[in-house]
């Protein structure tokens, strides 16, 4: 209980440095407020942790590491301008890319007063990685699954991987790659379930059904089976890691892994 006390602390200490770093008045009432992905701090301090680090060093890698991936997903959320767009919604789209740009230039900021040029170059890289699959993932350039969910992967884990790579811990890196995938797999089959498509199964199926417009009921259930096989390829390789994780993320893990459940049986039932 007291390790688990000890990490739950932390990431409210982490949580809240960035949040201050977040908070601008005039965006706040203009734009939606960022939530903060807690699972991506749990991940970067158990990995940070396990390398005997101590707060301070933590601090260092996990604040401008979501500072850039905020600013990545804040850049996401910006749609492309419509004829018949409102001033507001424009002034709205507008401060969106600001404000992108602006927590994109907070990390740089961060590293730069910490004479961290290293890290730096570590993001800068990572930055690189995640835009470019996310153009191929975007124009729909990828002609493989295996390629796909490779491409996803690293979208979603390219900036954790890159500070494992950093202090020589591949393990965890893998890890990251994996678990994260399994998040955005999760949040992609219930955008599916919830709206009929998502961004992921809109490109599996024009890699496993390139000449048809629509998705009819049963290829979404067959590109639903190409998915599940993903999914346990993930939950295998989490499962046979050897990472001494802790109590919280193990928690996590397990929350994830049961939620997929849940996710098969509405399915099932929407089908």
């Amino acid at each position: 209980m007291i390790v688990l006390e000890h990490i739950m602390k932390k990431i409210a200490v982490l949580k809240e440095q960035i949040g201050r770093f977040l908070h601008h008045p005039y965006l706040l009432q203009h734009i939606s407020a960022h939530v903060i992905d807690e699972d991506r701090i749990l991940l970067s301090l158990s990995m940070l942790e396990s390398a005997d680090l101590s707060f301070d060093e933590i601090d260092g890698y996990v604040v401008p590491m979501m500072l850039v991936q905020i600013a990545l997903d804040t850049h996401d959320e910006v749609t492309n301008s419509l004829p018949q767009q409102q001033d507001r919604e424009l002034k709205t789209r507008q401060l969106t890319v600001l404000a992108g740009d602006l927590y994109s230039g907070l990390y740089y900021d961060y590293l730069a007063k910490k004479n961290n040029l290293e890290m730096i170059h570590v993001f800068a890289q990572a930055i690189k990685e995640i835009n470019e699959h996310k153009i191929r993932l975007y124009q729909k350039d990828i002609t493989r699954i295996e390629a796909l969910f490779h491409s996803v992967a690293v979208i979603e884990s390219s900036l954790i991987y890159k500070i494992g790579e950093h202090i020589s811990l591949p393990s965890w890196s893998k890890f990251a790659y994996y678990f994260l995938l399994l998040k955005r797999i999760a949040r992609e089959k219930e955008r599916l379930i919830k709206h009929g498509t998502s961004v992921l199964f809109d490109q599996m199926a024009s890699i496993v059904f390139p000449k048809n417009k629509g998705i009819a009921k049963e290829q979404k259930h067959y590109l639903s089976h190409i998915c599940n096989r993903y999914i346990e390829h993930c939950k295998e390789e989490l499962l046979n890691m050897k990472l001494e994780c802790n109590e919280l993320l193990q928690t996590r893990l397990s929350e994830l892994i049961s939620n997929f459940s849940v996710i098969v049986k509405k399915t099932v039932e929407e089908g």
